[in-house]
């Protein structure tokens, strides 16, 4: 009965000991599964990327001081240059284009829960072109007594070989889709020609006898590959495909400074591919 009953104790401890353990187990398998069903999942926009894209551009010129320094070196030291400043004369007007464009671009960024920052730099081939020509005609009085008649005949073009954007860049990740905003800085690079001819008159207003006058002038200049600055701003969405790949849609300003007194602006709506790693 004894070692019955000492048989019957050990069966009841096992047990005991048993639910215990079991109990220990649940827990900690318990704990266990909230970290891995806490682990972050979607797409991540980190790290560095390149790719090729390609738009359709619109250009807008203002040629009005297009031909403002050739017009001021023909009549330097005149007296219908200082008191007319015929080189003012807005002889042409603003002209628009449009073409195709098509280049790379690369940059880093980094993701903070759901914002993304970065930079980028950019490059874009355009055949981007575009002229004026026209002519202006007056007729005025200067303080030394003459009736003065002065026409301008002027000519410009343009042609925007290709330019380059360093941008910030700012986003919001939401899952695979990142819209984005950015800014910086541009430089262009464009062909330039521009002529202007000037036919002029004058007769004495005066009582004095003096000799009427006339002339009859030209100046061009063409120059390859001129520089301009400018900046750049714009917004666009990337769209997460492949855990290392992205598409982009976009749309850029770009407004320069002055290639030889013509000032211009650029808008692209573009598309691209890039890689990431």
């Amino acid at each position: 009965m004894r070692s019955l009953r000492w048989l019957l104790c050990g069966f009841a401890f096992a047990a005991l000991v048993q639910e215990g353990r079991a109990a220990d187990l649940g827990e900690t398998f318990l704990r266990g599964s909230q970290t891995v069903m806490s682990a972050p999942s979607g797409a991540r926009w980190d790290g560095f990327y390149f790719g090729a894209q390609v738009g359709v551009a619109y250009t807008g010129t203002d040629f009005g001081n297009s031909t403002r320094q050739l017009t001021s070196f023909l009549l330097r030291n005149t007296t219908i240059e200082d008191e007319a400043h015929v080189s003012n004369w807005t002889t042409l007007g603003k002209y628009d284009a449009t073409g195709s464009s098509y280049g790379g671009f690369a940059g880093y960024q980094k993701q903070w829960d759901n914002a993304v920052v970065g930079f980028e730099a950019n490059y874009n081939r355009t055949n981007l072109s575009a002229a004026a020509a026209d002519s202006m005609r007056r007729i005025f009085s200067t303080s030394d007594g003459y009736s003065n008649n002065v026409s301008i005949t002027a000519s410009s073009n343009i042609h925007i070989t290709d330019y380059g954007t360093l941008r910030v860049k700012g986003g919001w990740a939401i899952d695979c889709f990142m819209p984005y905003g950015f800014a910086g800085v541009a430089i262009g690079r464009a062909d330039v020609t521009r002529a202007v001819h000037v036919v002029g008159s004058g007769f004495d207003l005066t009582t004095q006898g003096r000799p009427n006058y006339a002339f009859d002038q030209s100046n061009a200049e063409t120059k390859n590959g001129a520089f301009a600055y400018g900046y750049t701003a714009g917004f666009g969405l990337d769209v997460m495909v492949m855990q290392n790949m992205f598409v982009r849609g976009e749309y850029e300003y770009v407004q320069f400074g002055e290639f030889n007194d013509l000032k211009t602006h650029i808008h692209t709506a573009r598309v691209a591919a890039a890689l990431k790693f």
